[in-house]
């Protein structure tokens, strides 16, 4: 089972034939794509920061396949935050609800700054730039 201790469910997707590669996998880009999208989302809640953009994905760990009808719950939780910076952990797990299992796919960290209308990096809490 994955541990998901301190880690808050963001959202859910379901693995559709469209995101599967020649071998029947999910595409790794794939699951980039959907925690980079739903970290953001989770951190921009919880900082009250709306623009913030991708500076690295890091630690990406491919831990098992995820395959044609699979559930994947995306979760996340701070890590750090610096001056004009967030760090979140993100998970991507397999879902099966019938046997109310979790099989863990991928962990990654991912670290985005804040910006202003001019894509310059504020400070983060600074109200004055949202």
């Amino acid at each position: 089972m994955a541990n998901l201790d301190n880690f808050a469910l963001v959202s859910q997707h379901l693995v559709m034939a469209e995101h599967l590669n020649p071998n029947h996998h999910i595409f790794g880009g794939q699951l980039l794509a959907w925690l980079d999208v739903d970290v953001y989302l989770f951190c921009s809640n919880q900082l009250r920061r709306r623009k913030m953009v991708t500076v690295s994905m890091n630690n990406v760990y491919f831990k098992a396949p995820a395959y044609l009808g699979d559930i994947i719950q995306i979760y996340a939780r701070l890590k750090d935050t610096r001056r004009s910076s967030v760090t979140a952990a993100g998970k991507a797990v397999a879902y099966d609800p019938e046997k109310q299992t979790y099989r863990e796919i991928i962990e990654c960290e991912v670290t985005y700054v804040a910006v202003d209308n001019h894509n310059r990096p504020v400070r983060l809490f600074d109200t004055d730039s949202n």
